[in-house]
């Protein structure tokens, strides 16, 4: 199987200024002059990363025309510690080793501290949130409670070879596009823009998330570890069956083999079988294809926006997310 293109760089324009201000708030606000905590706490801040949602937050808030305000950057500040909470609870879910191409936080210290140290990443932003006032405490909230439905739906479907595309959806709506939903609204919200703008981002943040999710899975069946900054392949050895994999399975040649592959653990010869056989279906295309449509609500959502620079970058950013999938998926079948 070829190798496919690295994950593209962020193209929503935040000013270094304002990233750098991100990055101090960020790690303050996890530092407690415990070093043995502090370590664990700031492992996964100090591995780097695109930081989507929070700079998703800072360009909502940039409609306003105003300059960051602390309120802002608190928000997403308390928005991204959400997500990296995440991710320590999902590397010990899936015992991964890597992630971000450093060690995981439950291979160096073990699963139980990995999850108090996301218990308390938890807390921290819930914390910043109540700071914020009741809108955004119970907005954070709230979609903390969307993010653990939709992760209990999927490990509540492993191994269905006869799960919905419909389940699949609603699931990555709670578990991913939930979140940078939120992104966007608590952005909108501490910059005081208008109601209809700020519906407006939360739709944008919504449909990006969908977009954003399915490109992850597609690429977690077509590419390699250097890529993806950890194992591929982990959805499949786990029975998470994506969209590429249940569009695979209505693929009229690959599809049969397939469905008598699946439904229980792989060996790893068996994965690297089942990967060749959803590259060679109908479903990398077909899932790229419901992307696209995701990807043109964002858009629909941001030009109604306004003629504005920031505007044109989100829809950007949504585009080339399709874009990058596309060649991606022209490599795998050249």
């Amino acid at each position: 199987m070829k190798a496919v293109k690295a994950l593209a760089t962020l193209a929503i324009p935040i000013a270094d200024e304002e990233l750098n201000r991100l990055e101090l708030r960020l790690r303050r606000e996890v530092l407690r002059d415990d070093p043995f905590l502090d370590e664990i706490a700031t492992h996964l801040i100090d591995a780097g990363g695109k930081r989507l949602r929070p700079r998703l937050s800072l360009a909502a808030a940039s409609l306003s025309g105003a300059p960051l305000t602390e309120e802002t950057l608190l928000g997403a500040v308390s928005v991204e510690l959400v997500h990296l909470a995440s991710l320590y609870h999902d590397d010990v879910m899936d015992e991964a080793e890597r992630r971000r191409n450093v060690i995981s936080v439950n291979a160096k210290w073990g699963n139980l501290l990995a999850i108090v140290a996301g218990d308390f990443l938890l807390a921290r932003s819930a914390e910043i949130a109540a700071s914020l006032g009741t809108e955004v405490a119970r907005l954070l909230a709230s979609t903390l409670a969307r993010l653990c439905q939709g992760q209990i739906t999927e490990v509540k479907d492993a191994y269905r070879i006869d799960r919905s595309e419909a389940d699949y959806l609603t699931a990555i709506a709670d578990k991913t596009a939930a979140l940078m939903a939120t992104a966007c609204r608590i952005g909108g919200i501490t910059a005081g823009l208008d109601s209809e703008r700020i519906d407006l981002l939360t739709t944008y943040g919504e449909s990006l998330g969908m977009v954003f999710q399915i490109r992850d899975d597609v690429f977690d069946v077509i590419a390699n570890d250097r890529e993806l900054g950890k194992l591929p392949a982990q959805d499949l050895a786990e029975g998470v069956y994506t969209l590429p994999v249940l569009r695979a399975l209505e693929d009229p040649v690959s599809g049969a083999e397939l469905r008598g592959l699946l439904g229980g653990p792989l060996s790893d010869a068996e994965i690297v079988h089942a990967r060749l056989l959803i590259g060679r279906s109908h479903g990398i295309i077909a899932a790229t294809d419901v992307a696209r449509e995701f990807a043109q609500q964002a858009c629909k959502a941001a030009a109604a926006l306004g003629p504005l620079p920031i505007a044109e970058s989100l829809s950007g950013y949504a585009l080339g997310l399709i874009d990058e999938l596309e060649r991606s998926t022209e490599a795998l079948a050249s």
